[in-house]
């Protein structure tokens, strides 16, 4: 349970995404705003759904973003670890759901707005027709769309969120139950250029020396790469994204023998760059400076959530990012619609 005053993201400090920030800061002002307007909508019975659904790789901003519009708007918020109401013994999941559910439903109506966020909601929606799904797990599936119509019929100020990594093995009927659909994906080499920026002068209001070298070569690869893909849409007609094909980086990589932080962190998450920058200043703190040799070889180490992704897709587990070995993830930026196609 999150208090706002407890809270430390701030929706500021969160890169990217600017789209989705301008959809959540209207929900979330109308979350504030619902409790006073809720009996007038009873009455026309267009009450609208307070749900919401995030998907997509970890470590890209879901539960951190939605977190900074609970510091905003100065609502609480009740995260969820969706796996821990998953339990052996008959029934007990179908209670601990309901129970969550239904104490978040009375929190909200002795102090209005409440968020209750679901992470990894696929434990606990998974789909119905999985041959691999035992009959508890079903059952518990029913149940969250039970409840869910029911905060939703009464008009309470409860607003449910739920975020997964594995957008495919939720129950369609789960999907349908969400009002809002919003897709977070790898940050491409324009954002992931601000990020590096932004966590390297974090580490410079730690009074620690910066190599001047981060931000030089920074500049210079990213002017190399923007020039390229500018002279390959022209070339081919339309816009060629890094994560659509590898057109983009055998250009870049005809055209340079030097891998830089760009081209190296491709496919990495904000939460990666910012591991590698915490690798990078376990070092610095013993050298009194953060080199770019320093910090290139601690995101190397790091590596990328897509390189895991890929991993995942060898052992034959269904991914949502790389298909195949050596074919290129996928991105699409501001998807608001239902899952994916497989």
């Amino acid at each position: 349970m999150y208090f706002p005053n407890d809270i430390k993201e701030n929706v500021e400090d969160i890169l990217g995404n600017e789209t989705k920030k301008e959809l959540l800061d209207d929900f979330f002002k109308a979350l504030k705003k619902y409790e006073q307007f809720s009996e007038q909508l009873k009455e026309t019975k267009l009450t609208p759904n307070l749900t919401v659904l995030l998907y997509g790789p970890p470590g890209t901003g879901k539960t951190s973003l939605t977190m900074g519009f609970a510091k905003k708007y100065k609502i609480p918020i009740c995260i969820i670890e969706s796996d821990r109401l998953v339990s052996p013994l008959l029934g007990d999941t179908i209670k601990n759901i309901r129970g969550v559910v239904e104490l978040a439903a009375e929190i909200s109506k002795e102090i209005g707005a409440f968020i209750l966020f679901f992470d990894e909601i696929d434990a606990i929606g998974s789909e119905r027709s999985n041959i691999h799904e035992v009959g508890e797990i079903k059952r518990a599936v029913i149940s969250f769309l039970q409840v869910i119509d029911r905060v939703n019929y009464e008009g309470m100020p409860l607003a449910i969120f739920g975020a997964t990594n594995h957008q495919h093995q939720l129950d369609s009927a789960i999907w349908r139950r969400f009002t809002f659909h919003f897709k977070f994906d790898f940050p491409d080499y324009k954002l992931r250029k601000a990020i590096i920026e932004h966590f390297v002068n974090e580490v410079k209001k730690a009074k620690i020396g910066i190599d001047d070298a981060i931000f030089k070569n920074l500049d210079s690869e990213y002017n190399k790469i923007n020039k390229i893909q500018k002279e390959l849409s022209v070339k081919l007609g339309h816009n060629v994204s890094e994560f659509e094909d590898n057109l983009l980086w055998k250009e870049v990589d005809r055209n340079s023998t030097e891998k830089g932080l760009l081209r190296l962190t491709h496919g990495y998450s904000g939460s990666d760059i910012e591991r590698g920058t915490k690798v990078a200043l376990l070092k610095a703190l013993n050298t009194g400076i953060f080199t770019y040799e320093l910090f290139y070889n601690a995101l190397e180490l790091v590596g990328g959530t897509a390189i895991h992704v890929e991993r995942q897709d060898l052992l034959g587990t269904p991914i949502d990012y790389q298909r195949k070995k050596n074919k290129p993830f996928k991105t699409q930026e501001n998807d608001l619609s239902g899952p994916p196609e497989i």
